[in-house]
């Protein structure tokens, strides 16, 4: 515990030995989406922390995203056919993919990767994705670092709080 005293010295307010001659540094601002998605940075490299992994889309392969999320992807539902000409299975513990909308999308094999990232691309273009296998929540698992991406999804929510609203379910 800090002491009073110690609070209240001249050193830290500032007019004693060393005054001036502290050095501010200019930390990154964190970006709006950041904060929204609470994405871990560090502040003096704009670095993710943790084992948190930032992916473009057209840099996202399936084979990697079972090797990053290793507690997932282990349970096989069935095989199919898959973009490579090659059976692969389908997990039935897969994660779950934001979408621009309230929903979310099951990303159970290389297929429903390769749907997801067609139809965000075509909406959003080669965005980032930062894939975090220590969230807590599994909806926080995998996030898309996109500007556009996160109005999208905004405006969706409030369009449903809105109908809500409009049927008098809401207060």
């Amino acid at each position: 515990m800090i002491k009073l005293k110690s609070l209240l010295s001249e050193k830290y307010l500032g007019f004693g030995i060393g005054q001036g001659k502290v050095k501010e540094q200019q930390l990154p601002d964190a970006s709006a989406t950041d904060i929204m998605q609470g994405l871990d940075r560090d502040p003096a490299t704009g670095q993710l922390n943790s084992k948190q992994k930032e992916l473009t889309l057209d840099q996202l392969k399936f084979d990697e995203l079972t090797k990053i999320f290793p507690k997932y992807y282990n349970d096989v539902h069935f095989t199919r056919m898959q973009p490579d000409g090659k059976e692969g299975p389908y997990y039935r513990d897969a994660l779950a993919f934001p979408t621009p909308s309230d929903a979310s999308s099951v990303i159970g094999d290389m297929e429903a990767l390769e749907d997801w990232k067609d139809q965000t691309k075509r909406r959003f273009g080669n965005v980032t994705i930062i894939l975090d296998p220590d969230a807590e929540n599994s909806w926080d698992m995998v996030k898309v670092e996109d500007d556009k991406f996160s109005q999208s999804k905004a405006q969706s929510d409030k369009a449903k709080m809105d109908t809500l609203r409009s049927w008098g379910t809401t207060t």
